[in-house]
Order: structure tokens, then sequence, then C-alpha cells
């Protein structure tokens, strides 16, 4: 998940002071150092406990298990942070996972005016980092997912008027994450109502923050988590395909980084939300520190290709890795071999697949607002068609909506898709 907001205790402007690099920013993380410091010991959560349900890897082996679930182990990317394990080649291990805003089970409960007020500083909690031995920069450590799964039966889609495809976050007030990613990447500077969606009288429009829960099984890690539209009761079934949203080695430069960004500091990963890193996928990142450092979070049931609300389907989760090194290989940026182009298409049935997909289209010679064109459409039908509230259908175009670039070559407009499957809607 990608994902920030201001609340009632930082504000916008403490927030940039915190992210920027600087003096401002070493005073203001010079609390947070020491306690990220005892990363290998963690940081205790107070009314957590011990998962409900610890989720075997299938057919592996695995005696190693690294607890980010019952005690925060770190949220940032830092080089300096000591590895909380030592692991080694071929070594299965499982990664114990907390949500990607760490509220757990007060998800359920969690209130629209409450997304405004959530602890900024909590965003995503990471496992790890773990030593890989044998990893030196210069190298590639390959990661292959041996298996995903859920510690509990439900997870969550927040929308804030701040962060998403629509939101409302200018790129001036951005400006100080240059360093990180361009602000224009992150924001939409002309925020606004949904054109032409009915019924018009919804009272918060396009614009307030709203939360929608869905439900699964603990452990399921194949088939459909079930959405009952909190504002409609619309029933939907979600296809999944469970993967995390962060997967990522230490940074290149020392330095401690927020997870927002991708590859916030050289080609090491973080925060990249690819819904085909799924179980059987083999990653690759660029070694930049003895050992890689690597650290996981961000689990996610199910996601669209965008996840144009800022969230997808958030939740707990167990991931199983094993490392392999490949020496003296350098690339610039994660790249992987994949078990599928679109994961949760596999998921849908034959009667669904019958059904055929909705599929709207944004041309123009600018691709952001291309996409924003082909979502702003999707969700107008949906909301004509299916008979969602537009949160709803915000909220489904981000969990299982795929945008796609058809076109960059037939100059001067370029064509951006999106395709949501009919058969899903009950």
């Amino acid at each position: 998940m990608c994902f920030l907001h201001s609340d009632n205790a930082v504000s916008r402007r403490q927030f940039i002071q915190q992210v920027s690099v600087g003096t401002a920013a070493a005073a203001a993380l010079a609390g947070v150092g020491p306690k990220l410091a005892l990363a290998a010991q963690g940081i205790d959560a107070q009314g957590v406990g011990d998962p409900d349900v610890v989720v075997p890897a299938a057919a592996v082996a695995s005696d190693r298990v690294i607890d980010g679930f019952s005690k925060v182990l770190q949220n940032r990317w830092n080089q300096d942070l000591p590895p909380v394990a030592k692991v080694g080649q071929g070594e299965a291990v499982q990664f114990l996972c907390r949500d990607a805003l760490d509220i757990g089970v007060a998800a359920r409960t969690l209130t629209p005016g409450g997304v405004l007020t959530l602890d900024l500083g909590k965003v995503h909690p990471l496992t790890g980092p773990v030593e890989v031995a044998g990893a030196q920069p210069g190298d590639i450590l390959e990661v292959e997912i041996l298996d995903v799964a859920p510690l509990v039966d439900f997870g969550y889609v927040v929308i804030t008027p701040a962060l998403g495809l629509f939101g409302s976050l200018r790129p001036d007030i951005l400006a100080p994450l240059n360093q990180f990613t361009e602000a224009s990447q992150l924001s939409d500077p002309n925020a606004g109502t949904v054109p032409d969606a009915i019924p018009a009288d919804q009272p918060f429009n396009s614009g307030a923050p709203f939360v929608q829960i869905f439900t699964f099984s603990k452990g399921q890690n194949s088939g459909f988590a079930d959405f009952v539209g909190k504002d409609t009761g619309k029933r939907a079934k979600i296809p999944i395909a469970p993967f995390m949203g962060i997967y990522g080695v230490a940074p290149l430069r020392k330095g401690m980084y927020r997870t927002i960004p991708p590859n916030v500091n050289g080609g090491m990963g973080g925060n990249t939300d690819i819904k085909q890193f799924v179980k059987g996928s083999r990653i690759q990142y660029p070694v930049f520190v003895d050992g890689a450092k690597f650290s996981v979070g961000d689990g996610h049931m199910a996601q669209g290709d965008g996840e144009v609300c800022v969230t997808a389907i958030e939740t707990l989760m167990a991931v199983t890795c094993s490392f392999r090194v490949i020496k003296n290989t350098i690339i610039e940026s994660p790249r992987a071999i994949v078990p599928a182009a679109d994961p949760t298409e596999l998921a849908l049935t034959k009667e669904m697949l019958a059904k055929g997909f909705y599929h709207t289209t944004g041309v123009g010679p600018d691709l952001m607002e291309d996409a924003k064109k082909a979502v702003r459409d999707m969700i107008d039908w949906l909301v004509r068609d299916q008979g969602l509230s537009i949160h709803e259908a915000y909220a489904i175009t981000s969990v299982a909506g795929d945008l796609k670039i058809s076109e960059v070559v037939d100059i001067p407009n370029w064509l951006v898709s999106m395709t949501v499957p009919r058969g899903i809607f009950q």
C-alpha cells in the first residue's frame, strides 16, 4: 500500500520536515533512531499477543520464523539497522507481518473520520531485516516466494481525500519529497467529483474518507474474498492472489528513509505493490550492503494493477521465502520471473469469465491524465450498471480493476485502459 495522510498529531508541515533531507530531518529523526537501533529485539506492541494461526508453507519445511506480528521490528529503510537474523542460501524462512496501517483488528471498527487521524508514524511495519549469507555489494539477491497466506480472516480498503489517483495533495506541498519521487506521481492537483456518477445526492461524493471491509478465511490463499458494500449492501466475490506489497533490501546510501515511494534510494525495491509477486515468483534485487538486509511487509489479499484508491485489500500476512545469491552481477532495479501476468484472473470461474469484462479508456498526451479518465469512466459505469456507491466503485477498481497502457506510439495521443470482471458481482 502507498499511503500518506495528515492527522491531528502530525501536520503536513511537520511531515514534510520529517521526510526532507538535511538538518531538520536529522533532528526530527533523532528520537526514532535509538528505537530502531534495537530492532533485533523489536518494539513491543501492547495487546497483540500471538497470531491466531501461523500458516505453514505448503510442502516447505521451515524451522525459521521471523516474528514481526507480535512486535514491530522497524518501519524505515536504513542500511545501518542490525539484522534480526542471519539466514543461509536455500533456507526457507517464514516472515509474520502486520498490516500496512498497523491497526490490526481495529480496522473492523475504523470509521471514515478515523482514517484522517491514523498515526502516520506507524505506516508500513516491516519484518526484518535479515542478513543473507554470502550476499555482497555488486551481487543480486534472488528471493523465491514459497507461500503467502493471511493470519486473520478479514482485510480492509481505506479511501482518503488526500491520496489515491484522485487525492487532493498538491505537488507544491509535496515538493520537498522530490528527492524521493516525483510529486506528480503521488497526487492529483485537480481533485473533484466523478462526472455524471449517480445517485447525485450521495452525501460525500468522491472527496470523503471511506472504509470497506472484506472477509475470507485464515490461511486462505486461493478463491475469493467476500465484498458487501458498506453503503449499498451490494455483494461481490473478489478473486484473490495474496502477495506482499513491500519486498526490499537495504538502500544504496546511508540514512533513514520512509517506506512510501518504491526504490526510495537505489534500486532496492520497497513499496512496489506489484500484484504479480505471488507464490512461485523469483524476484531479484541489487545488493548494496553486506548480507543484503532483506525486509518484507504490507500484505495484500487482492489488488488491481494500479492500486488506484491507494490501498489494496490490506491484511496481516505470513510469507515464506528462500534466498539465492547471484555473484558479481549488477542490475539497476528489481526484476522477476512470475507465474502469471494476471494471477487474480486465474481465480475466476468459467461462469464468471463468460460474462466478460467492463473495459474503459482514457486517451490523450498525458498517461497519468489518461489513467484518471479510464478510472473515472469505470467508476461511473459501475455506479450506473451495478448500483454501487461512488466509494464502493472506487474500492472495487482498486482491488479488482486493472490499468494497462494500451499504446504509446500513436502520436500525439496515448491510450490507457481499465478492465473489471463483470462476473464478480452478485
